[in-house]
């Protein structure tokens, strides 16, 4: 196990599991990397403080391996990630996702789709292998995954209502999405959505038997 991977919550890992062998590094670091972005966003009280802590990421994402700094696990799995040849500018288009979040609410229809276009699309891009880009659709569904996950971690209940109508409004002008075998993590997040979109409501534990189920029949058959 890398050090990202002990970072990761206990759905992040059975997630996880089913992620091609080849693939699990670079899916430790995204779901590692997406949580650190997320408690810099929870911890911070002052935009200033937490403008300057993604601006120390940022500066970190651009910048040569050799001049990074070390101590940080994070740090040296993008490093390692970095050295298969794989590219770092999905992390960056995460990072302006998050960046957004430092607006105050309530938010307009420019900053939703801001938030939702930076950090869905950089965090499915990089669960993909270097190289692979999203189609159209795949993209709707990262952008309404981003709302999605917005919804359930907001406190704001005027805020989290338009973000889960938001992700309804892009789901209902799909089709069914199809990922391939290096994107079974990203289809499994994609199956969760659904589910509490065709409820109409948010499910209050992601990790109940019922989800588990559902993770482990989809990471096994892929539908």
């Amino acid at each position: 196990m890398n050090d990202a991977q002990n970072e990761l919550e206990p759905l992040q890992r059975l997630i996880l599991a089913y992620a091609k062998s080849g693939d699990r590094d670079r899916y430790s670091l995204l779901f590692a990397l997406d949580a650190r972005f997320a408690e810099t966003i929870r911890s911070t009280s002052e935009i200033l403080i937490g403008q300057m802590r993604l601006t120390w990421w940022r500066d970190n994402l651009t910048k040569p391996a050799g001049d990074r700094p070390t101590g940080e696990p994070l740090i040296q799995q993008i490093n390692l990630i970095e050295a298969r040849g794989e590219g770092l500018a999905p992390l960056l288009a995460l990072l302006d996702g998050w960046e957004v979040m430092l607006d105050d609410f309530p938010w307009d229809d420019r900053q939703f789709e801001s938030y939702a276009t930076a950090r869905g699309r950089g965090f499915f891009e990089f669960g993909l292998p270097d190289g692979m880009a999203l189609t159209e659709e795949q993209a709707g569904q990262a952008e309404a995954w981003a709302l999605w996950d917005f919804a359930r971690h907001c406190s704001d209940a005027n805020m989290r209502a338009a973000a889960f109508d938001r992700c309804g409004q892009i789901l209902k002008s799909q089709q069914r999405v199809d990922f391939d075998r290096s994107g079974r993590p990203l289809s499994i997040l994609c199956q969760l959505m659904l589910r509490d979109v065709r409820k109409g409501q948010l499910a209050p534990d992601l990790y109940d038997p019922a989800s588990a189920a559902r993770i482990i029949w989809h990471g096994i058959a892929g539908r």
